[in-house]
């Protein structure tokens, strides 16, 4: 989901201080913190540096060693010009101004260590006594977005000029054949210009790309798009295959309609977000929390490789368990940052209360407070001592219950995201079961089913619950196949009483 945030983009700073406020920010727990968020910054694509209190680097993320060509030891406890072999501070630090003012700083600046321009983002993380603890610093690679602000396309040599400065692969496409291309094009695909110039795009797309690609590029023409971006994989001249991200544009060309793609070759960065997903994955568990009385399936498919959707069912007791399913606004790294944080609220809120109303007012004022985001929720308990289900809204407001052998029927519990007001009100519904009884929890990626009667009325009726995860499954695959990727994450719990 892609809702407005309330403060800034860059949530490293919201993950951590939600988790150092809650612990106080004794030096195990500050250690416990960087341990964690190394784990997940080395699936960012970013170059990410942290820094001391006293302006020493504690770690890179692996994109920082990779471009600074240096090891964890060679830069632990250094400072930064120190790792640039220069012979002194520069002569206005921007960690140490972070450190001064306790601000967020963010500018651009050349480093011709390297040749690039870099927007630079300074994110200081105070204590709760308002004491720097350590800096983020992020990096962005902007030398293409300064090289393409100043192209002049007045003539296909002048511009082929320009865009061979590009440290990316450029190409220029008009009826699916290349007309232009550049140097790191040539070397990506393995070959030289001469062989590429004329020939079919298609050529150079892996089979299962050639269809999702056909209608991104009819809809980039037809609506004059300024920009798409989505994932393939290439095959480059000697048959093998690379991960690439393709961003294309309209323009025209020599009169033409045409499309410029920007190909990056991301092969690393999708190893080191499957590699975060792992990580990822080891707090979302799909296994029925009392699998001798609640059956549970799931779903939980992700628009790209990190997801900002969760789920979370955890067991009290032996007839008592509470869940919550959510989506958190945003998408990728910073989202998933946002759900690490958020189990652990998750958490201190059930140690307060079992009642689903009270556990989301719990998590709303929290959030508001620590996290700068949205996040759409639904929270529900399952009582298997009385045979009750109570089920609150929190921006997810849709659930379905299916009593044995019945139609599915669609309830509402009213209620906005958490984090949107601080003295938000949250419905909440009380369901009584019976053995056999059904619930599904989808997040909004679904929320289709509840617009299908054809599911409603008959499918869930005649089927497993086994059987209908498998069935929406099929149809989200079925979407991969034509589009290239689904256009949210998509998650459903599906819980049946034994």
């Amino acid at each position: 989901m892609n809702y407005e945030l309330k403060k800034s983009e860059l949530n490293l700073q919201s993950f951590i201080n939600s988790t150092t406020h809650f612990n106080k920010c004794e030096t195990s727990n500050v250690n416990y913190t960087l341990e964690l968020l190394e784990g997940v910054l080395k699936g960012i694509p970013d170059i990410i540096r942290v820094f001391n209190s006293d302006n020493t680097i504690l770690f890179f993320n692996e994109a920082g060693y990779k471009f600074y060509n240096k090891t964890r030891g060679e830069v632990r406890g250094k400072k930064c010009f120190e790792t640039l072999n220069r012979k002194k501070n520069c002569e206005s630090c921007d960690v140490e101004k972070a450190i001064r003012t306790k601000q967020m700083i963010i500018i651009e600046k050349y480093v011709p260590e390297f040749n690039r321009f870099m927007e630079c983002t300074y994110n200081p993380v105070l204590d709760d006594s308002g004491e720097i603890i350590f800096v983020v610093e992020q990096l962005k690679d902007i030398t293409e977005k300064r090289i393409m602000a100043n192209t002049v396309k007045e003539s296909e040599e002048r511009y082929r000029k320009i865009v061979n400065l590009s440290p990316e692969a450029i190409a220029i496409v008009v009826d699916n054949r290349i007309v232009l291309t550049n140097h790191q094009a040539c070397k990506l695909v393995g070959t030289d210009y001469s062989k590429i110039i004329g020939e079919s795009i298609y050529k150079y797309i892996e089979s299962e790309s050639v269809k999702p690609i056909r209608k991104k590029i009819k809809q980039i023409l037809e609506e004059k798009r300024a920009k798409s971006t989505s994932d393939h994989k290439i095959v480059r001249y000697d048959q093998t295959t690379v991960e690439v991200e393709i961003s294309a544009s309209y323009l025209t060309y020599k009169g033409r309609p045409a499309i410029q793609a920007v190909i990056r070759n991301i092969t690393e960065t999708k190893r080191a977000l499957n590699q975060a997903a792992k990580f990822q994955k080891k707090y979302i568990e799909s296994i029925s929390p009392i699998p001798e009385k609640i059956q549970m399936e799931t779903l939980y498919m992700p628009a790209r490789t990190v997801t900002g959707d969760f789920f979370k069912i955890y067991k009290v007791n032996e007839d008592l368990a509470i869940g919550i399913v959510g989506d958190v606004s945003g998408k990728g790294i910073t989202a998933a940052l946002s759900v690490l944080a958020f189990f652990v609220l998750f958490r201190e809120a059930i140690l307060i209360s079992y009642d689903p109303s009270e556990i989301v007012k719990i998590l709303n004022k929290k959030i508001v407070n620590y996290l700068d985001k949205y996040i759409a929720a639904c929270c529900f308990s399952l009582d298997l001592k009385k045979n009750e289900a109570r089920i609150a809204g929190a921006g997810i407001n849709q659930f379905m219950f299916q009593k044995s052998n019945c139609s599915a029927e669609e309830f509402i519990v009213k209620g906005p995201f958490l984090g949107m007001f601080e003295d938000g009100e949250f419905d909440e519904k009380v369901i009584s079961f019976e053995k056999g009884d059904r619930f599904y929890f989808p997040t909004d990626g679904l929320e289709f089913i509840f617009d299908d009667y054809e599911i409603k009325d008959n499918y869930l009726k005649e089927h497993t619950i086994t059987e209908f995860i498998e069935y929406m499954k099929n149809i989200l695959n079925n979407v991969i196949a034509d589009f290239g990727a689904l256009k949210d994450d998509s998650t459903l719990i599906a819980l049946e009483i034994k």
